[in-house]
């Protein structure tokens, strides 16, 4: 992840200045766990509401353990790329700090627009998938990405999908965010992610719109 992809420095600095309020990676609030519940009893699929990543800055040890529980839970062939990476950063004061990052699921997504056999996709959760059997290798959507996600093994191109291809439901958690011991990644509804930091956190790039969202602890 680097600063042509779009995640920029100064936007890394807003997350950790954020942090002056309350951050909620720990779980949702039992009334906000309920109203989940609730959401996606009524909504099918999630239907109409976008789904993405919270990032705690302060929370990330760079572990990998996300990158690992991916591959391993996903099925993840030998000569595919890992899904998800960790970056380091150092704030001005020297501390370094990690941000663990897969698809962006854009609002937006340039990658299905410019995809010419059809094989890239939006559902209604706003999680943005790849169906292998379409995909022609023609990397029009790694280039369109501008933040450099897709991926090609020798059958298509490949990427994250919230776990959903290996049978974890929307509103459970991917496997990345089982496997953090610190808590420092979520995923839910966008606006519920949001509205659990107070609006403190900031969305990690403005290309596309995308689906994932920092937070830090400490200014």
């Amino acid at each position: 992840m680097s600063e042509n992809m779009n995640v920029t420095r100064r936007t890394l600095l807003q997350a950790s200045a954020a942090g002056a309020c309350t951050l909620a990676l720990g779980g949702i609030a039992a009334s906000g766990a309920q109203a989940h519940a609730q959401e996606t009893a009524q909504v099918p699929d999630g239907a109409g509401v976008q789904y993405g990543f919270l990032v705690g800055l302060s929370r990330c040890s760079g572990c990998g353990r996300c990158v690992e529980a991916c591959r391993k839970h996903n099925k993840l062939s030998e000569d595919t790329p890992d899904r998800r990476s960790v970056s380091s950063y150092r704030r001005s004061r020297g501390r370094e700090f990690f941000v663990s990052t897969s698809c962006m699921h854009c609002a937006e997504p340039s990658c299905m627009s410019v995809c010419p056999a059809g094989a890239i996709s939006k559902d209604s959760s706003g999680v943005v998938r790849v169906d292998a059997g379409l995909c022609i290798g023609c990397k029009y959507c790694y280039q369109a990405c501008p933040y450099e996600v897709p991926r090609y093994n020798s059958v298509s191109m490949d990427k994250c999908d919230c776990c959903l291809g290996s049978g974890v439901p929307l509103d459970e958690d991917p496997y990345c965010v089982r496997a953090c011991k610190f808590g420092a990644l979520r995923f839910g509804p966008l606006q519920e992610l949001m509205d659990s930091t107070n609006g403190s956190a900031v969305p990690i790039a403005q290309a596309n719109d995308p689906s994932c969202l920092l937070l830090g602890t400490e200014k």
